[in-house]
């Protein structure tokens, strides 16, 4: 059911919100927390810039020149503001290893919010850090925050429909636009807000492409406003609004500005442990404690038996109707078959299993793997039974994701997962730039220029 049409529409509400606040009204914690995902984003964008598809942005977007104005992560090439914002965004979302809001439908804000930062940023000749995060902080919480609204799914891939709104408020910040030109910034982003999971179901490239979109329609929106260029101004609640015409059947309105400016749900944002979509994780979680129980690294397994609710059974992540075989990319990003038979085997999925899919022993892992479902057993429960060639069986039950904002990874474990996407770059910045990025990002008085951390990641110099 849809809430009450408010007097006032969020769009005006979150513009007020992103106007008025400045960095001495965000506690230090939320500003932690958005270090923490810049430096988890960030680092997504290096071990994505080599990715499939990635290459090919390029050289489109490169060979319609255009004023230089902000730079490509690793590549360092120069473009117009909006297509560095693309291509530096689907670098983000490629390996699928981005931040996720789960209570959002599995919203992914940071890698559109981040490269319409930063290439807004460098056409303005540069932010200083604080700045930057500010941005950033706010362009989380409005992604988040729509995300939470939207409760029926609809097959809309998120982080493209719902994602250009964030971004549209973090470039929106760092321009200076003012309230009213925010409120026509949305509007504009309204215009453009596109996305589908059609993409993950066809195992297309397109999905990574939707995070870019959202990115570069940002950076349009805003710079339009700017000009005084109009959008619509009931963006969100108006009888054509965004949520009446894609949720018709499934939002709340008053979870948009419920707690706003006293809550960054951006505090809330999952940081992932496995470069693949969040809803395999609990069973490669799973999987994982498995190998280590039964020691499959020397052990030979015999049968490997999902059991899921009736409903999961015939979902799109379900093991039944995963590929076991992946033939490219996105498709071992959302195989569980596949996904389990890596974690069985090797006991975790890193980003050489989704750019890799030769190991023999995974695939003949993952080609045991086979579905149940299990009448009765309430919507969500799954196990995983494994049993071995010399008898040994073990069965596990899969408990919520790990790395989750109740249980995060470390910061520790951040930096090794930032050096592991980093040497996974087309090409592997030295030692030196990388944990100089690292500085930049976490330390808060580092950062001075946020250009510096673009031109450290596309260093070739120790």
């Amino acid at each position: 059911m849809a809430s009450t049409t408010p007097k006032i529409d969020p769009a005006h509400t979150l513009a007020a919100h992103v106007f008025n606040t400045g960095v001495e009204n965000v506690p230090e914690e939320t500003l932690t927390a958005t270090r923490r995902d810049v430096l988890d984003t960030f680092g997504c964008m290096l071990g994505g810039s080599g990715a499939p598809g990635i290459k090919e942005l390029v050289s489109v977007t490169g060979r319609w020149g255009g004023t230089e104005e902000a730079s490509l992560a690793v590549i360092g090439t120069k473009m117009p503001a909006h297509h560095t914002a693309l291509v530096n965004s689907a670098m983000g979302h490629a390996l699928d290893f981005d931040d996720t809001f789960d209570k959002g439908g599995h919203v992914h804000p940071g890698t559109s919010v981040l490269a319409a930062s930063l290439a807004v940023g460098e056409s303005l000749g540069g932010v200083a850090g604080d700045q930057l995060m500010l941005a950033v902080t706010l362009g989380l919480d409005v992604s988040c925050r729509l995300g939470l609204a939207a409760y029926d799914d609809r097959g809309w891939h998120r982080t493209g429909a719902f994602g250009i709104f964030g971004a549209t408020a973090a470039a929106a910040k760092l321009l200076g636009l003012s309230q009213t030109q925010m409120v026509h910034a949305f509007g504009i982003a309204y215009s453009q807000a596109a996305g589908n999971r059609q993409c993950i179901v066809d195992g297309a490239l397109t999905k990574r492409f939707q995070a870019g979109q959202a990115a570069h329609g940002a950076v349009l929106a805003t710079f339009l406003a700017k000009e005084g260029f109009t959008g619509a101004e009931n963006v969100f609640a108006g009888t054509y609004g965004f949520f009446p015409m894609y949720q018709p059947d499934g939002y709340d309105l008053s979870l948009i500005d419920a707690g706003l400016g006293q809550e960054y749900l951006g505090d809330r944002i999952s940081l992932k442990p496995y470069p693949c979509g969040r809803p395999t994780h609990s069973y490669i979680d799973a999987a994982v404690k498995l190998h280590h129980k039964l020691d499959l690294s020397t052990n030979t397994l015999e049968s490997v038996t999902v059991r899921t609710d009736p409903e999961t059974y015939t979902s799109r992540y379900s093991v039944s109707s995963g590929v076991v075989r992946p033939q490219q990319q996105v498709e071992a990003q959302f195989s569980l078959p596949y996904l389990i038979g890596c974690a069985l085997v090797l006991g975790g999925v890193g980003i050489d299993q989704i750019n890799a899919f030769d190991h023999s022993a995974v695939l003949a892992a993952s080609d045991l793997v086979e579905a149940e479902s299990k009448h009765g057993a309430p919507k969500g429960w799954a196990e995983i039974e494994v049993v071995c060639a010399s008898g040994n069986s073990a069965t596990m039950e899969l408990q919520p994701p790990s790395a989750s904002p109740d249980n995060p990874l470390s910061t520790e474990r951040l930096k090794d997962k930032f050096r592991d996407c980093a040497v996974h770059a087309l090409r592997p910045p030295p030692t030196s730039s990388v944990e100089k990025m690292i500085e930049l990002i976490l330390d808060s008085d580092a950062m001075g220029d946020s250009r510096d951390l673009i031109i450290m990641s596309a260093s070739t110099e120790n």
